[in-house]
């Protein structure tokens, strides 16, 4: 082949490339309003394809089932909640200004999309079901990672940073799903989290 003939090629490629990241895109974006709607058990493939203009046999060259669009839906979640929650807390020169802006970081991407808030309250079974574990575990061991850090810094006194982690998620979901709604409950929820934790790991730490 002549460098001629794969030139005029790689135009061509480059716009299939593009019809089926787009396509991608369409069809998880509808599996994600259809999920938060109605639910992932009530959810059809036919309901996804719906709300696409793609033809009703699209869906199979991309996808072979909706249970890889939940887990794909979940882990861009992760990913992106993990993003922004590890680029806040490193920038903290102290233990509360590593809590508040950890558990801030978490409450603004919810309220950012607010479908993806109910996304995981209606599906919380499912997801745990199929990916084998709760959307924030992977933020919790984060969190953990980054408090040893900080504790080699000296900003954090020893303690069981695993647990601590863990409640931290815990707390964050549950705040989350049940009283952040707008800005104004992120800034609540971010201050009674943070004092809440920075209380318990004070106690925590006069015993250890």
């Amino acid at each position: 082949m002549s460098d001629e003939d794969a030139n005029e090629e790689t135009p061509a490629l480059g716009k299939r490339e593009q019809n089926t990241a787009r396509n991608r895109a369409a069809i998880l974006q509808a599996a994600h309003e259809a999920f938060a709607e109605i639910g992932f058990g009530a959810t059809t493939v036919r309901d996804i394809i719906r709300r696409t203009d793609l033809a009703s046999g699209t869906f199979y060259n991309y996808f072979p089932d909706k249970d890889a669009l939940l887990h794909e839906l979940i882990e861009n979640f992760q990913v992106e909640l993990r993003r922004r929650v590890h680029e806040a807390r490193e920038a903290a020169d102290t233990l509360e200004d590593l809590l508040r802006s950890a558990f801030r970081a978490c409450f603004e991407i919810f309220v950012e999309d607010d479908m993806i808030l109910a996304l995981l309250m209606r599906n919380a079974g499912e997801i745990e079901e199929l990916t084998s574990l709760k959307a924030l575990d992977p933020a919790a061991a984060d969190l953990s990672q980054d408090l040893r850090a900080k504790a080699r810094e000296g900003v954090v006194p020893p303690i069981d940073f695993d647990l601590v982690g863990g409640a931290a998620a815990a707390v964050a979901s549950e705040l989350a799903f049940r009283h952040v709604r707008s800005q104004a409950d992120v800034e609540t929820a971010t201050e009674f989290a943070t004092a809440l934790f920075m209380g318990g790991i004070e106690r925590l730490s006069r015993k250890s």
